[in-house]
């Protein structure tokens, strides 16, 4: 070592070049198949008379498919990153999402709430920052600052309107927890909210599928003409369609109910009309 250490850079760095090729033939030998002689033997092989190794155990000539696999390294069977698990306890099941019983908590508790809104003479507490998120028609009258409401932090829905203090609480129940609704949603207060998500500006019409769906399960022969009859009188199209359809389909057993005879007489033509056409 010390005669390496004396040596010019230059001649250092052939001798490391040779050392490194030996060893690489050596490897070539092995992944071929043959068996790789070490010097030392070349050596006493040759001073006992003897043929060199190779002639007594001759290396296959590499192929360039061999050759190619030589000059990469084999990975270790298991790589020293990988990770070991044995040991490691596992993580505990991710928790529920709680977003939308935070918020339904916010309303049913009446929680700091900022804005009212009157329904029916009733005044309902609600929050600003919900209206505003969920409804196009509750952020322009909160957040434009010349509206009445925005100044007086209340609004009024007027009493003409077909909307009801029941129906607008599970309408908030849906801006605070979304398909919560379907907990709570009635048929009648269904009715009222189905052209809700176009009214008041939602990003979706979630709420109108879920009150369709609920009105048309209500459906049976002893309350479906009443619901006709609401439903025609509030312009409520979708209700209306869907009621006068079950009427027509199902007349053999609600012709029997006696709130047949208490329809309008246009009522009674539609659902006349709709029997006829199907003649």
């Amino acid at each position: 070592m010390r005669e390496c250490e004396a040596l010019d850079p230059k001649l250092l760095c052939e001798l490391m070049r040779l050392h490194n090729s030996r060893q690489s033939a050596a490897a070539a030998a092995v992944a071929a198949g043959g068996v790789p002689v070490q010097p030392q033997q070349r050596a006493s092989a040759a001073g006992a008379g003897v043929a060199p190794a190779a002639s007594i155990l001759p290396i296959a000539p590499l192929s360039p498919q061999s050759a190619s696999r030589a000059a990469i390294p084999e990975e270790p069977a298991t790589r020293p990153c990988a990770i070991q698990r044995e040991g490691i306890p596992d993580l505990s099941p991710l928790p529920p999402e709680t977003l939308a019983e935070d918020l339904k908590r916010l309303l049913v508790e009446e929680m700091a709430p900022d804005f009212e809104v009157v329904v029916q003479d009733e005044v309902i507490p609600t929050h600003k920052f919900v209206l505003v998120a969920r409804s196009r028609y509750f952020a322009s009258c909160i957040l434009t600052s010349g509206m009445v409401e925005s100044q007086a932090g209340r609004l009024v829905i007027p009493p003409t309107s077909a909307m009801t203090a029941d129906a607008f609480r599970a309408f908030l129940r849906f801006l605070y927890a979304g398909d919560d609704i379907r907990d709570i949603l009635a048929p009648h207060p269904a009715m009222y909210l189905i052209d809700a998500s176009s009214f008041y500006g939602l990003t979706n019409l979630r709420l109108k599928h879920f009150c369709e769906q609920c009105v048309k399960d209500s459906f049976n022969e002893a309350h479906v003409l009443e619901l006709f009859e609401a439903s025609s009188r509030l312009n409520v199209e979708a209700v209306r369609a869907m009621a006068l359809e079950f009427i027509v389909s199902h007349f053999h057993s609600v012709c029997r109910q006696p709130a047949l005879e208490l329809l309008d007489k246009p009522l009674l033509v539609e659902i006349m009309k709709g029997i006829a056409d199907r003649l």
